[in-house]
């Protein structure tokens, strides 16, 4: 009996106070932000080949430093070439011009 008088209680104060407690909870906006954005596509300037073969470039990196090692090499988009170099205990990157195959330092 007790516990059917606090059912019918609870249920009357809800109907009775349930509106007001409804009018004035705000419309909240979840606090999260976004974790990323969709980026606009750019347009990028064409990848120009390199006018002269990775293997000549290595052969002039080696004519200019010549106790020098050569670890990686590769184009980069403006034509130029790019090489990791070791010298002694040294790890440098070196640019070489991708037209005439100068070193640049």
């Amino acid at each position: 009996m007790r516990r059917k008088l606090t059912i019918i209680a609870l249920a009357a104060m809800m109907l009775a106070f349930g509106e007001f407690a409804l009018a004035q909870s705000p419309n909240l906006q979840p606090q999260v932000q976004p974790k990323f954005r969709i980026q606009p596509r750019v347009n990028k300037a064409p990848v120009r080949p390199p006018s002269i073969p990775l293997s000549v470039a290595q052969q002039n990196i080696q004519m200019v430093m010549p106790n020098a090692k050569v670890l990686k090499i590769g184009p980069l988009p403006s034509g130029d070439i790019i090489a990791t170099v070791r010298i002694e205990n040294q790890v440098r990157k070196i640019r070489v011009d991708g037209e005439t195959g100068a070193v640049q330092n």
